[in-house]
């Protein structure tokens, strides 16, 4: 080799470092994968005359104000316009991920019929199906109540899977869905065969709580077995952690239990996920530790967790509490903070999670 082939080849080795070093923390560009944030929350008030409802109770409850708090929006401001802007707005200046699920929630339904004296939160789909056709950030997180009329049902679904659905949403308790009810199977059968996942929320549910809590049982990720042997492709949200478990004993949550069906997934071939989201409260700091740890030895694939942020729930910087700034350095960190979306993917990042886990939606939404 003359000299100035080894001078190339050294400048070409120099220039790949420098770039890779440029790339850290943007495994979408080292890698050609997307970094998809699959737990976005739409919402709205219902003051647009486009289908959104919320319950006063939701309102006037701490999870609206959380959010508000999120959007640095006053109470008078949160109307559906202003909210849609500030959520499109996070999605749009994100530098750290490329596409967000925004997720729309269907009500409940009691024989046939929506019950709107029963749902807390109500986003229909074609609100968010029409941010998805404006904006090629956003993706279709669908919802459809299985207790609709059976006709009325399958076809909803399928509009949905036509408008580009990349994945359906539940949240059992809130929508008063037993995932083991017969009238859910033509649900799952739809799902299955065309490859749509089923996003669902366990463990102890907050944002869209149950009016009956008898039913907070709907919210075991094991009542999904059914879904999963069928072949349709689930993926469970908040790692069915428990919300307040450290302080409130009662608040379980189904973590444990969800363990066991990661760890069994392989075995028993079933197509299961957990989303990694709303672990960003010093009260579930233990769970995603244990979701470090799970992966690190080896017991659970990286490939079974995928990325969500729970906007426009607020997330707290947990490292903090794992190595304390000092009081500049916190100020410095809050007036850093920046967008909303990429806070919170470098909090968890920072944390140890295994960076596959930002890019695996890739593998499992139907994009």
């Amino acid at each position: 080799m003359n000299s100035s082939s080894g001078d190339r080849l050294e400048e070409m080795a120099e220039n790949d470092l420098m770039a890779e070093a440029e790339g850290v923390g943007q495994p979408s560009r080292l890698t050609g994968r997307e970094v998809i944030d699959l737990h976005v929350h739409a919402l709205g008030v219902g003051d647009s005359g486009k289908g959104c409802w919320a319950s006063q109770e939701f309102l006037s409850g701490p999870t609206f104000a959380a959010m508000l708090i999120s959007f640095n929006m006053p109470t008078f401001e949160a109307g559906d316009e202003r909210l849609k802007e500030a959520l499109i707005d996070a999605v749009d200046t994100s530098e750290e991920t490329d596409r967000s699920v925004l997720l729309a929630m269907d009500g409940v339904h009691k024989n046939g019929k929506f019950v709107d004296s029963e749902s807390h939160l109500v986003v229909p789909n074609d609100y968010v199906i029409g941010m998805a056709r404006q904006n090629g950030r956003v993706l279709l997180g669908a919802s459809v109540h299985p207790y609709r009329l059976p006709g009325q049902m399958i076809a909803e679904t399928e509009r949905c899977i036509a408008e580009g659905a990349a994945l359906f949403v539940w949240a059992p308790a809130g929508q008063q869905i037993n995932p083991e009810d017969d009238r859910c199977i033509p649900f799952y059968v739809r799902l299955a065969r065309e490859g749509v996942p089923l996003f669902c929320h366990a463990g102890t549910e907050f944002a869209v709580h149950p009016s009956d809590f008898r039913i907070a049982r709907y919210n075991d990720p094991r009542k999904l077995t059914r879904a999963l042997d069928i072949g349709v492709r689930v993926i469970i949200a908040n790692c069915a952690s428990p919300s307040a478990g450290a302080v409130m004993p009662s608040d379980a949550g189904y973590f444990e239990e969800l363990i066991g069906m990661l760890r069994d997934a392989d075995a028993r071939r079933w197509d299961l996920f957990a989303d990694i989201s709303a672990c960003c409260t010093p009260l579930r700091i233990r769970y995603l530790e244990r979701i470090v740890q799970e992966i690190a030895e080896g017991r659970i694939s990286p490939r079974r967790f995928l990325y969500g942020s729970d906007f426009p729930m607020p997330a707290v910087d947990i490292n903090v509490f794992r190595d304390p700034l000092s009081p500049h350095e916190m100020m410095t960190h809050i007036r850093e903070r920046g967008n909303p979306l990429d806070s919170h993917l470098r909090i968890v990042r920072q944390f140890g999670m295994h960076e596959s886990v930002f890019t695996n939606a890739c593998d499992v939404l139907r994009l």
